[in-house]
């Protein structure tokens, strides 16, 4: 059985054209020009902005240089720094014109609606248009923020809880003084993975045809949780730190110290030692300071080796970056590929099994899994491309839902996709927010979530309320 898309309902076609290159970085007439001085800053500005928003576009917001603004944008040294302290602040500038203006859309849109369903669309249609309209700047409202300081961050939590309180204006609280339904940050993800995704691409104007089906996708999400599948309450925060019975095998086994001096140990035992140690202290340290605050000495000495030994595994400490990523993507998908493996006679139970497995394991490697699910953003276009190719690996064990869906049950080709998104942006909010110790008791929600697609609600509830030990194995 193939994917059936969701059926098409009117669109808005409200978004401004983009403006060309050559207008965007226009500089101003020389000499007398009888422009007053608040017109000049306001142009110089705005030729800054557009130039932020292109190179996080092209290289991401670290690799983006103050000398490469200026060039860009056409303006001096001295006048960047009079009318910004920093590029941070010009990110800031930047990110709240396109976070302001992509709010106002999707609320006015929304608002349009008269129903929760065709305000749904009619929302993702106005988002679709903008994404379309203005790839580069949607691609820094997506992404821009990561990798830059706590306060753009703080802004960019201040946008995805407007936009949460807009598509989640008409659903029912989930019980307690804390909101406990995970429906809408998990919405949000996949909207913003499958947006992200084609931007990356530079494939905006798939957008505009995707919202239909993003709509369907979102739409078959009941608008209350079926009853006992309420996220954890929200406790206090910890600092993050899980008990030696907690900790995944492969990290106690990098804890352990090789002998020194003599030993007649093989070489290929001494190197997988030393490159665990190594992955493990760079996860610890972007952990603490981010990869900004990530060094080449502090590396060495956490992990226990010579700088010598690092630049034989690593040449810089964005390769160390990468190698921790790549190990924690990799754990997270063997653990869960096993679980669904066992379990794969019954495909749901499959996943709620791998699931289970999957929060476990981020629950045991939070070191890794922050590197791996928060600060991945903030390092490279490389790393989000290795995250990408991650997901997808993740996406082929949602496939088999279009077949197992009942015929009554109408699964946008979408849905495998945002599904992934969705379970991503979840784990990513329990990981920023220091409450990954509460994320095992989330993972029933998170299965009715995944499932509900291809299942509908009732079915999906059934297997998300299974104990993890009474589902049915294959073996």
């Amino acid at each position: 059985m193939t994917a059936r898309k969701a059926n098409s309902k009117p669109r808005r076609t409200d978004a401004s054209p983009p403006s060309s290159d050559a207008a965007r970085y226009r500089r101003l007439p020389t000499g007398a020009h009888g422009l007053t001085r608040e017109e000049v800053e306001r142009d110089q500005r705005e030729r800054l902005r557009s130039a932020m928003v292109e190179l996080i576009a092209q290289r991401g917001y670290p690799a983006v240089r103050i000398l490469d603004l200026t060039q860009l944008a056409h303006v001096s040294r001295p006048t960047f720094y009079n009318l910004y302290a920093d590029k941070e602040e010009l990110l800031l500038s930047a990110y709240e014109d396109i976070a302001g203006r992509t709010t106002e859309k999707v609320a006015v849109a929304f608002a349009e609606g008269e129903s929760e369903e065709e305000s749904l669309l009619l929302a993702l249609q106005a988002f679709a248009e903008l994404g379309a309209a203005e790839p580069e700047a949607m691609t820094l409202a997506l992404l821009g923020t990561f990798g830059a300081g706590p306060r753009a961050l703080e802004r960019r939590e201040r946008t995805l809880q407007a936009l949460e309180q807009i598509v989640g204006s008409g659903r029912a609280p989930a019980g307690g003084e804390q909101l406990r339904d995970l429906t809408v940050k998990f919405l949000i993800g996949g909207i913003r993975e499958v947006s992200a995704t084609r931007l990356r691409r530079g494939r905006a104007q798939e957008l505009v045809e995707l919202a239909d089906d993003l709509g369907g996708w979102a739409s078959a999400y009941p608008l209350a949780l079926p009853l006992g599948l309420e996220g954890p309450p929200h406790v206090r925060p910890r600092d993050g730190a899980v008990t030696a019975e907690q900790t995944s095998p492969r990290s106690r086994r990098a804890e352990g110290r090789l002998p020194s001096g003599r030993h007649d140990l093989p070489r290929d035992l001494v190197v997988k030692s030393q490159r665990e140690r190594i992955v493990d202290a760079t996860a610890a340290i972007v952990t603490e300071k981010g990869f900004a605050g990530l060094t080449i000495p502090e590396i060495a000495s956490r992990a226990n080796v010579s700088h010598e030994t690092f630049y034989e595994m690593y040449p810089t400490k964005h390769d160390a970056f990468l190698g921790a990523q790549k190990v924690g993507l990799h754990q997270a998908l063997r653990v869960t590929a096993e679980a669904y493996e066992t379990h794969k006679g019954a495909w749901h139970d499959g996943v709620a099994a791998g699931m289970h497995a999957l929060t476990d394991y981020v629950c045991s490697e939070p070191s890794h899994a922050h590197l791996t699910l928060v600060d991945t953003f903030g390092a490279s276009p490389e790393a989000i491309e290795i995250r990408e190719s991650a997901l997808q690996s993740f996406t082929v064990y949602l496939q088999p839902g279009f077949d197992h869906a009942p015929t009554h049950v109408d699964v946008p080709e979408i849905a495998a996709e945002a599904v992934a998104g969705g379970i991503w942006q979840v784990l990513h909010h329990y990981i920023e927010h220091r409450r990954v110790h509460e994320l095992c008791d989330a993972a029933p929600q998170l299965i009715f979530l995944t499932l509900n697609p291809f299942l509908g609600p009732e079915a999906a509830a059934d297997v998300a309320r299974q104990p993890a030990g009474q589902l049915q194995s294959s073996r």
